[in-house]
């Protein structure tokens, strides 16, 4: 027995509070609501401790979006789960010490794994999943361009792009009559919102319209320049990210993006709760403010994954599969 080698599981519990406007409960030092889970306690239990801190009901049990393993010290594996109850009432008070921030705050507050563990538990509470994660991350998903590259973002709300600031990308925040925008999810779970690089020759507004087209088969509105984002990275001149909006007449059925091969999965989430989606940090926060400020009055309507056949608005004549297709690609 002497030269068996033991490791302990440290488990700890964190709830993932989150708001119908898309803001997270924090506590003093920023970290969602956390307890140590004893190996002598139910789960339920520690739930319910947690929730009393906040004042919230126990009428409906808190679910695992998350569940993250992580090395620790003293042959010490640590288990870090994470519930998620939401959204709340936007009209909701938080009780002192804890406060509410936009979820884009939130994250940048955080040390990385931890900001890792909430982004995921964020996004699979929206979505009724559970992941597994291992040290933050969850296996398969692509680093994001900051890990990758370094690079920062900064958003510029803005009617046009000033003069040395080359646009690289478009991309849509298109809106339903319901309030929802278009989020497209691969095969990993990794959120994007539709978009792509303009073609050469091909104004803005077609570039966001053909990719998406090409991504999620949908038809859209006139775009409207809602600002850019600013890209720095490492030995290369600034360039910029467009970030348009558009009407979302409907969606056709699922079909492979022409470029990667992927077969998006469609949903449409409620504008103000789209960052809790898409895991930005307060330049997805900002972005989300200017989507709501030009939609002025957005209802709220819940969370709709799109069916792979397709979508198309009550008010509309056509049916799903009757949506305009992608337009052609200049030169094809």
């Amino acid at each position: 027995m002497s030269g068996r080698h033991l490791t302990r599981t440290r488990v700890t519990l964190a709830l993932v509070a989150a708001l119908a406007d898309g803001r997270l409960v924090v506590g003093p030092d920023g970290s969602p609501p956390t307890t140590e889970l004893p190996p002598d306690e139910e789960q339920s239990s520690a739930v319910r401790r947690l929730e009393d801190r906040l004042g919230l009901s126990h009428d409906a049990m808190p679910r695992m979006a998350a569940c993250d393993l992580a090395g620790g010290e003293n042959d010490t594996v640590t288990e870090h789960r994470i519930m998620w109850r939401g959204p709340l009432p936007a009209s909701w008070t938080a009780p002192t010490p804890y406060r509410t921030v936009p979820v884009g705050q939130a994250l940048a507050a955080l040390r990385q794994r931890e900001a890792g563990r909430v982004r995921a538990a964020c996004r699979a509470g929206l979505l009724g999943d559970t992941v597994r994660l291992h040290c933050g991350r969850r296996p398969g998903i692509r680093p994001s361009k900051a890990e990758r590259t370094g690079a920062r973002f900064a958003w510029h709300p803005a009617i046009h792009v000033p003069e040395g600031h080359p646009v690289r990308q478009v991309w849509g925040w298109l809106t339903d009559p319901d309030g929802r925008v278009l989020v497209l999810l691969d095969r990993f779970g990794a959120p994007s919102l539709p978009g792509g690089q303009p073609e050469p020759g091909e104004n803005w507004a077609d570039a966001m319209a053909r990719e998406a087209a090409e991504e999620s088969s949908a038809c859209l509105g006139a775009p409207v320049l809602l600002g850019f984002q600013q890209v720095d990275e490492h030995n290369q001149a600034p360039y910029a990210q467009l970030r348009m909006t558009a009407p979302l007449l409907g969606l056709g059925p699922a079909a492979p993006d022409p470029d990667s091969g992927e077969t998006y999965r469609r949903v449409l989430v409620p504008a103000r709760q789209a960052n809790l989606l898409l895991g930005w940090g307060p330049e997805g926060d900002a972005q989300v403010a200017a989507v709501t400020d030009h939609c002025r009055t957005l209802p709220s309507a819940a969370l709709r994954c799109v069916p792979e056949r397709g979508w198309a608005p009550a008010s509309a004549e056509e049916v799903p599969g009757q949506v305009s297709g992608p337009r052609a690609r200049p030169g094809r």
